[in-house]
């Protein structure tokens, strides 16, 4: 697959995706789900399709709230037009439950990115799953 995506665009998702990592470290889910499309859908293992900006802001929520701590998004193919890019990446999660030791957890994701009407982009889907371990 190549990497097709020209040198501002991957500036531009890689400035996003430090966004989403800062806001995530922040505790701050309302700045994670602005960096999505209003009708935006993310693909949670085990959970429920989550559809629109408002739903996935509740989500990224209770994801913290469980003790998801850190984040750190790494790509590793971008590619695409420019409007519609797709990325596929690892993330890495740094999660201390109230009481609990401190944990990481690897997943593999794949995002689509969308060029938003005001010119950014946001993420039109987002869906990941566990990286096995071992």
């Amino acid at each position: 697959m190549a990497e097709t995506a020209t040198i501002e665009v991957r500036t531009e998702v890689e400035e996003a995706n430090r966004r989403f990592m800062e806001a995530f470290e922040r505790g701050d889910a309302a700045s994670v789900a602005a960096l999505y499309a209003e009708d935006a859908v993310v693909l949670a293992p085990g959970a429920p399709m989550i559809t629109g900006r408002q739903a996935i802001e509740e989500f990224w929520r209770g994801v913290m709230a469980s003790g998801a701590r850190r984040a750190e998004l790494v790509t590793s193919r971008l590619a695409g037009s420019g409007d519609v890019l797709h990325e596929i990446g690892r993330a890495t999660i740094w999660i201390r439950p109230e009481g609990g030791e401190e944990m990481t957890q690897v997943v593999k994701y794949v995002v689509v990115w969308e060029r938003a009407p005001g010119g950014g982009l946001a993420l039109a889907v987002d869906a990941w799953n566990d990286e096995p371990t071992g």
